[in-house]
């Protein structure tokens, strides 16, 4: 009898750890070389890591709605330092597509977003034409797009996982 039990609690145990460790989808991680518009040349790559997930009392009610966070760091930047980065909200209260025209793609799966604060990535299919409300449209040959405040557009390629 002792020997079925144990048995039981291991079997149950092992599963748990095994399904804890099942590997997800991660649409963020990775290193992305960043393209200023019209530039032949890299001017930075980005690496882009999978963060704890914040806890709903480190965030104002707004943000409570997705916790999860990714870390970017500049390759460029001497100090290393690192910013945290979460997805565009998208809920019944708030949906940060809505002001780019782009919530159709979002709600079909073809476009999504993270910010940053002062900047914003977003990936879509190769080869997209981007419409943003009151701007040009554009073409993103790779899928990856970044608009940065005062800078502007730049174009984004994924170079490794």
């Amino acid at each position: 009898m002792r020997f079925c039990f144990l048995t039981v609690i291991l079997t149950v145990f092992s599963s748990q750890i095994f399904a804890q460790k099942k590997p997800g989808t991660d649409l963020w991680s990775g290193s992305y070389a960043v393209y200023p518009s019209n530039e032949a040349l890299a001017a930075d790559t980005l690496v882009i890591r999978k963060t704890e997930d914040l806890t709903a009392d480190k965030v104002t009610s707004r943000y409570a709605a997705d916790l999860e966070r990714w870390s970017l760091t500049s390759t460029r930047d001497s100090k290393k330092e690192s910013l945290s980065v979460r997805r565009f909200l998208f809920n019944d209260d708030d949906n940060e597509y809505k002001e780019f025209g782009w919530t159709d793609l979002h709600q079909s799966g073809k476009m999504n977003c993270i910010d940053g604060g002062h900047f914003f990535i977003c990936k879509t299919d190769p080869n997209t034409t981007v419409e943003v409300k009151g701007e040009k449209p554009f073409k993103t040959d790779t899928g990856i797009f970044g608009i940065w405040l005062h800078f502007g557009l730049v174009t984004l390629k994924k170079i490794n996982e």
